[in-house]
Parts: structure tokens; sequence; C-alpha cells
């Protein structure tokens, strides 16, 4: 479970299968706003992701990252 900050706010994705890794400051593309299983984009990479939806500040969205399995 990762959080996101976009344009418009901060997005809850959770990574399905093989996760990776990923750090602060990387920089991931995907629907933002879109809620269920759309890929995400790292480094010239497609991984499949569960988007859990989009919240306007960081707070929220990690709590729902961390209510939502995200520790």
């Amino acid at each position: 479970m990762i959080v996101v900050h976009h344009d418009d706010g901060y997005a809850v994705v959770e990574l399905i299968g093989d996760e990776g890794s990923f750090s602060v400051g990387d920089r991931l593309e995907g629907d933002w706003d879109a809620l269920g299983g759309e890929p995400l984009f790292a480094d010239g990479e497609t991984l499949d992701a569960y988007f859990q939806g989009s919240w306007g500040s960081r707070d929220a969205a990690v709590q729902i990252a961390r209510n939502t399995g995200g520790g």
C-alpha cells in the first residue's frame, strides 16, 4: 500500500503481485482518480495496482492506507 502525491492531492494505491520497491521522490504515473484495478507505471514498467481513491490531504490518505492494510 502506498500513498502517492499528485497534482490534485494524494492517491492510495495497493500494489498487486510483485510489488517492487519505491522511495520518496520516485516518479509514478497512473489515473489518480481511478477506483479499482488499473495499471501503475514506474520507470518504464507497468505494475498491477488497485486504486483506493484520491484525497485532498496527506493525513487523510495515510489514514485510509493504514485502515486498509498498509500498516
